[in-house]
């Protein structure tokens, strides 16, 4: 997963709530979509943001050719405006980490206005396919900036989440800003996933 010599703590979601309030940019949303959208997949931060060389895997990053939204047993085409009313988010990974090849996850909606994954990556994808240019090898990182299609960095998403950290206060999370990094969201899914007591074979 992703390195660091300092152990990053488990992302609580109501951290990515409190990001969820800042969306009054372009990029702000990006980042919300893209850390909300991450969490109920436990993704690597390889698979969703632009990273350093250094931090770079044999992932891939996510396409949008990768995400698929179906319907009462229908694939959805990405410009169908019942998107977001999906009733699941299938995300396939093309080449992971450990060798694994075209392995697509599945995610239910959830109900929830606004931690929901299918609602989270239909935002996302409206939002990219508006961008000019955008075709579906469009990384799920892009963002439009500076008049062109620039990425969601890891290190945007690090400065959001520490922000979010900060604003809802040590006392609450018991963690600090510098105790959280990328692989937070990762972390934070699997946490979830234990206190919802999911089987380990998921």
């Amino acid at each position: 997963d992703d390195p660091n010599p300092i152990q990053q703590k488990a992302l609580p979601i109501g951290v990515l709530s409190e990001i969820a309030k800042r969306q009054t940019t372009e990029t702000e949303r990006a980042i919300s979509q893209l850390a909300i959208g991450a969490f109920f997949f436990a993704c690597r931060s390889c698979e969703y943001l632009k990273v350093p060389s250094a931090e770079k895997r044999r992932t891939d990053v996510l396409r949008l050719r990768n995400i698929r939204f179906l319907l009462n047993g229908r694939e959805l085409d990405h410009g169908n405006s019942r998107l977001e009313f999906a009733d699941c988010v299938a995300i396939t990974f093309e080449w992971q980490k450990k060798d694994e090849r075209m392995d697509t996850v599945t995610q239910m909606a959830s109900g929830d206005a606004l931690l929901c994954p299918v609602r989270q990556w239909a935002a996302l994808m409206k939002r990219i396919r508006n961008y000019k240019g955008a075709t579906d090898n469009t990384p799920v990182s892009a963002v439009w900036k500076n008049g062109r299609m620039e990425d969601v960095t890891s290190k945007m998403m690090v400065d959001a989440l520490e922000a979010g950290v900060a604003a809802v206060g040590y006392e609450k999370l018991g963690i600090k800003k510098d105790e959280i990094g990328t692989h937070s969201i990762r972390s934070g899914a699997a946490m979830a996933m234990y206190l919802g007591e999911c089987p380990v074979y998921t």
